[in-house]
């Protein structure tokens, strides 16, 4: 390529990646303004207006009827008094501030033990001695007097000074208490010393008592929440026709709580929470935007899925908005469960767990009761995550929507419990709506699976089941018209399942791409070895370069049945990806042997165009029928000989850059290996020969 065209091909490319880079964020700006839109936007009312708390009554209002409640502002008050009530928690002493202390006025001692010592007279000592207590207070008679003591005073006076400070030290001393400790420490020293000598301990001591216990926020914290947490519900009963609140009284709290209670005004929405709401609402996008780019970077690429999955969460938080506008009290009926089985299917068991995270706190956001509707879908979605992360029978989806039925109504009890209004006619009322929850999900997934596969190309579980198949007419045509080839695929198949389980990668994408891989040599089945059961072979008559293309086009008219059957595009890849950009090396080495100068030989002629395997799955389908092929043809007499074939398999794909765009790691690549080899040793394990029985 020339100077100026390889110029306009980076712009080019430059101009699509800019393109695509405006789209992203043209997407998640508008994901945003949708999300905050629908999670933060305040319903309010005139009623909720004319009673403020904080203002005068505009009228005596009085209780229609006896009621008891649970007063969440009587239970506050209570908590916070039981929590003023938890004085503050300290640590322990610092063991490592006494060992610092004490090396300090052991290195201290010490060096006025050598001043003692080496001063050549008591000035000269006095002055060094002066030095090393420049921070000491210490008079010169005093200084004088550590210089001239007897050996044995000295040393009984370096003891009691360590062993008092040690001792001190074990002792927890808080910032507030350290004059205290000062003012003390003449009384602690032993009475053994002189009263002059006791006085040089203390003023050895005292500059290196320092706190060694610090307030223990989190302890204390702690406490003081365990001391809230033991409080009850406190429970407020207001007897019929008991004045609530009279006119000119200013309301507070509690009378707003009564009010909101008997059901005459609505809650107020303080200007404060929607706007939390939304700062919660727009980070969740932020998390969300950043999991695609970091888990699924490709789906910047697919602008159908990328439409799924905002369809899904607009869809699904619009539907939440709406329950809660127009049939609140059916809440535990929301099937939250359906947005994570659903997008297990599209985007796998990592991403959809902290996908329906995210999602479950802005759920719990719009119901206004975070706690419990959060915890609910939260777990709803992850059990149903975890339960479809092999979904490979109808009765697994089913039991995902009843185990998120069952936690939804378990939940949703459990917090009538905890507000004190259990009712056996609410219980049995909110079990069921949660029951109804799981039902109506799975229903949900269902319709869903066919919207995404059929709309937005999504390869859903349920697709993958029935393509497996066999009387689907594609499998059932390719056993019919290449019964040798429908035998390699299920080998294939049986290879590729049992090495992506190994590896953690997608088995049923794997098995139903290795069934599909080879679809296109029905249309030609007598151009392919496992076909030719006369041994009669048609390129032995033909070019090497026709030989070739007519391998090769296989995977064309693959590609094309695909498409015409409308196989879903993760299954297409197989048929695309399984050669790669591998040469058809027969057909190639008879045209080196035929061409008078080998180097005019064409190589890319006799490539496959690839792409090369750019999944896990796609990588284990190409070296499952490299290796079912080669030892097919080898047929290995003993297990040594057999590892030996998929070893070289293995190299001759590793080093031909065949795996270099696959996710694969040479641990993958190893428990492949091994998971192929213990598949080969079933297909050929020795089997007796039984005697002919002899005729009477």
């Amino acid at each position: 390529m020339n100077g100026p065209a390889r110029a306009g091909h980076s712009r080019s490319i430059d101009w699509r990646q800019a393109v695509k880079t405006i789209g992203w964020i043209v997407w998640a700006l508008t994901l945003t303004a949708l999300v905050i839109g629908l999670v933060a936007w305040p319903i309010g009312s005139r009623a909720a207006q004319v009673w403020q708390i904080g203002e005068a009554a505009p009228q005596t209002i009085f209780a229609p009827y006896e009621l008891s409640y649970p007063s969440a502002v009587l239970t506050e008050k209570a908590r916070e008094a039981a929590a003023a009530q938890i004085p503050p928690i300290y640590t322990p002493p610092d063991p490592q501030i006494a060992r610092q202390q004490v090396g300090r006025l052991r290195q201290i001692l010490e060096a006025m033990a050598r001043i003692r010592e080496e001063a050549p007279s008591p000035d000269e000592g006095a002055r060094r001695l002066e030095r090393v207590l420049e921070t000491y207070r210490l008079s010169s008679e005093q200084r004088l007097r550590l210089l001239t003591m007897d050996s044995s005073r000295w040393s009984m006076l370096t003891s009691e000074a360590l062993g008092l400070l040690d001792q001190i030290l074990r002792e927890p001393i808080r910032e507030d208490e350290v004059t205290r400790v000062l003012r003390e420490l003449p009384r602690r020293v032993t009475a053994r010393l002189s009263e002059d000598e006791a006085d040089l301990v203390v003023k050895l001591v005292s500059p290196l008592i320092v706190p060694n216990s610090v307030l223990d926020v989190e302890a204390t914290e702690a406490a003081r929440r365990r001391a809230r947490e033991a409080v009850p519900p406190q429970i407020r009963r207001i007897r019929a026709g008991e004045a609530i609140i009279r006119q000119g009284d200013i309301l507070d709290a509690l009378a707003m709580e009564a009010l909101q209670q008997y059901g005459l005004i609505p809650p107020t929405t303080p200007w404060q929470l929607p706007v939390a709401r939304g700062v919660i609402a727009g980070l969740g996008v932020i998390g969300l935007v950043l999991l695609l780019q970091r888990l699924i970077p490709e789906i910047q690429e697919r602008s159908r899925r990328l439409l799924a999955l905002t369809g899904l969460f607009v869809l699904f938080t619009l539907g939440a908005r709406l329950m809660m506008v127009f049939a609140p009290e059916w809440i535990w009926a929301f099937p939250t469960a359906a947005l994570g089985m659903l997008t297990t299917a599209g985007l796998g068991t990592g991403p959809a767990l902290l996908l329906s995270a995210i999602w479950s706190i802005w759920f719990g956001l719009i119901a206004d009761r975070t706690p419990a509707l959060l915890s609910a879908s939260l777990l709803a979605n992850w059990i149903t995550v975890l339960i479809l992360h092999r979904l490979e029978r109808f009765q697994t989806l089913l039991m995902a929507g009843l185990s998120a039925g069952g936690i939804t109504a378990l939940i949703g009890i459990v917090t009538l419990a905890d507000g004190g209004s259990l009712q056996p006619i609410e219980a049995l009322m909110t079990g069921g709506m949660g029951l109804l929850a799981g039902a109506m999900s799975i229903t949900i997934t269902l319709l869903g699976f066919i919207v995404l596969g059929t709309l937005f190309d999504v390869t859903t579980p349920l697709h993958l089941l029935e393509l497996a198949r066999p009387t689907h007419p594609l499998l059932h045509q390719l056993m019919v018209r290449a019964p040798g080839t429908y035998h390699h695929t299920l080998m294939v198949a049986n290879l590729a399942e049992q090495a992506a389980l190994r590896i953690g990668a997608d088995p049923l994408l794997a098995r139903v791409g290795a069934l599909y891989h080879d679809i296109g040599k029905m249309l030609r089945p007598y151009l392919f070895v496992e076909n030719q059961i006369d041994g009669d072979n048609p390129h032995e008559q033909m070019d090497p370069y026709a030989s070739a293309q007519a391998i090769m086009r296989h995977v064309e008219d693959g590609l094309a049945l695909a498409r015409r059957y409308r196989l879903p595009r993760r299954v297409r890849a197989f048929i695309q990806e399984h050669h790669g950009t591998m040469c058809v090396t027969i057909p190639y080495h008879r045209a080196l042997q035929e061409a008078e100068d080998p180097e005019k030989v064409d190589r890319a002629a006799f490539c496959y165009r690839g792409p090369r395997p750019q999944s896990k799955e796609t990588a284990i389908v190409m070296l499952a029928d490299g290796c079912e092929a080669a030892v097919r043809a080898a047929r290995p007499k003993d297990p040594q000989e057999l590892t030996q074939i998929l070893e070289r398999v293995f190299q001759d794909r590793i080093q031909s850059g065949q795996l270099d765009e696959a996710p694969l790691t040479m641990q993958d690549l190893q428990g492949i290996r091994e998971a192929f080899l213990q598949v080969f040793q079933g297909m050929f394990h020795p089997r007796l020969l039984y005697p002919e029985t002899p005729s009477r």
